[in-house]
């Protein structure tokens, strides 16, 4: 993203080089992630979950957006996020491989498994206490008792300066829940409710999209209008667009910053336009 078009918001997708995306919307000239941040200003790096990238990988991200308005939400390594004891070890291993990103991090995505519950407090705090304090954090907690008690996690929020996942994944559980990319990927993303509380002013939200337009719309729109809220009240946002087939989130991330310029206009009246796609698009037929 140019300097020249400063969104008041984060916009961002689960990736940035997937493969269907290559000279549909993005170049691998001179690399796929300086095409994608030329569009979007900030993404969702699931990389990291699976493994801590090298010195070089690293650097190459940096490159790939050197001068540019962007950040990188990373997830926390699995080796860390995943297990029953801390690992410190590989704490210090991650935090060292990612410091050359330093200035374009934003929150560490910390995403754990259903069965860190309200017994695990203590290793959900000592692993808060291992991270920078100057890094913003996000947690994304999926153990049912969180939800239905959400007032246990007071003392973490209230401990740590950092954030709380919103997932929403409504759209594919109540949209058709036998369209053949949703029984695909659906298993990935659990069934839960939203909490809607803010904490800390830092909202990051991932809205998991159905493949199908028409099952989104009524979320696209709920999301516009808090957005809009959240925005007013001076809250920084992070917004993350997914859907069960990564292919359709481009355009579905477009029409979401769409019509929150469309029906917010007045609230926002200075909000501008995604910067084209690298690889221009064909006119719609109407």
């Amino acid at each position: 993203m140019n300097n020249k078009t400063i969104l008041p918001y984060r916009l961002g997708l689960p990736a940035w080089a997937y493969p269907a995306w290559k000279n549909t919307y993005f170049s691998d000239r001179p690399s796929m992630l300086n095409s994608y941040a030329q569009v979007f200003n900030a993404v969702e790096g699931n990389t990291t979950f699976y493994g801590i990238p090298d010195q070089k990988k690293v650097a190459e991200w940096q490159a790939a957006v050197h001068g540019q308005d962007f950040h990188f939400c990373l997830k926390l390594p699995k080796t860390i996020s995943h297990q029953r004891q801390l690992n410190t070890h590989q704490i210090n291993i991650f935090l060292k491989a990612i410091e050359p990103l330093r200035p374009h991090l934003g929150p560490l995505l910390i995403q754990l498994p259903d069965y860190v519950g309200p017994q695990q407090l203590g290793f959900i705090k000592r692993l808060l206490h291992q991270l920078p304090h100057d890094l913003p954090q996000v947690i994304e907690f999926r153990h049912p008792k969180f939800f239905i008690q959400p007032e246990l996690l007071e003392s973490v929020f209230e401990q740590f300066s950092c954030g709380r996942v919103i997932l929403d994944t409504r759209p594919i559980y109540r949209g058709d829940r036998y369209h053949p990319e949703v029984l695909s990927g659906k298993h990935q993303k659990p069934d839960l409710p939203i909490i809607p509380h803010i904490y800390n002013d830092l909202v990051y939200v991932r809205l998991v999209l159905h493949p199908l337009p028409e099952y989104n719309q009524r979320y696209i729109q709920q999301w516009t209008s808090r957005v809009a809220s959240y925005l007013q009240s001076g809250q920084q946002v992070y917004f993350m667009i997914h859907c069960p087939n990564n292919l359709h989130c481009p355009p579905f991330a477009e029409d979401f910053h769409q019509q929150l310029m469309e029906k917010h206009q007045q609230a926002m009246p200075a909000m501008p336009a995604l910067p084209a796609w690298p690889i221009p698009q064909q006119q719609k037929l109407i």
